[in-house]
């Protein structure tokens, strides 16, 4: 008689290095966060690229990683900073515009409509599912 034995075991991760590793990704994205928010060019480069004004990519970087964090209490995500160097870069994936049109979206209905957060991105979700297509693995370039 032959015992099989699973080629993968699974082994749940202890709590404190759960913790540990949240910890250190939302470091990293704050970082990221910082660093669009110091760069002083990437409003420009992002509005040519894509053909849109630059006080909606203003609005909407402001929004998702300035103020808007604190004011919607908003955490970090670097996957976010990571779509938006790559836009400043011009390295941009299909992902990274359905984010930007995204972000201008929620942040005109919250800023400039009066919305508040969570109406406004059930909307700006709905016609630019960012998180739905990131989830699924969408890479396309």
């Amino acid at each position: 008689m032959t015992l099989c034995v699973p080629r993968f075991i699974y082994f749940p991760l202890p709590p404190l290095l759960i913790d540990r590793i949240q910890k250190k990704y939302l470091k990293e994205a704050m970082k990221a966060y910082d660093k669009i928010i110091e760069s002083k060019d990437d409003i420009l480069k992002i509005a040519n690229q894509y053909q849109l004004s630059s006080e909606d990519i203003e609005r909407a970087k402001q929004y998702a990683f300035g103020k808007g964090v604190l004011q919607n209490q908003f955490i970090p995500d670097l996957r976010m900073a990571q779509s938006w160097e790559r836009m400043v870069l011009g390295e941009e994936i299909d992902s990274d515009e359905v984010l930007l049109k995204h972000e201008i979206l929620e942040s005109d209905l919250v800023i400039n409509q009066g919305l508040n957060q969570l109406d406004a991105h059930k909307i700006a979700q709905a016609q630019y599912p960012w998180s739905m297509i990131i989830t699924k693995g969408n890479k396309q370039t």
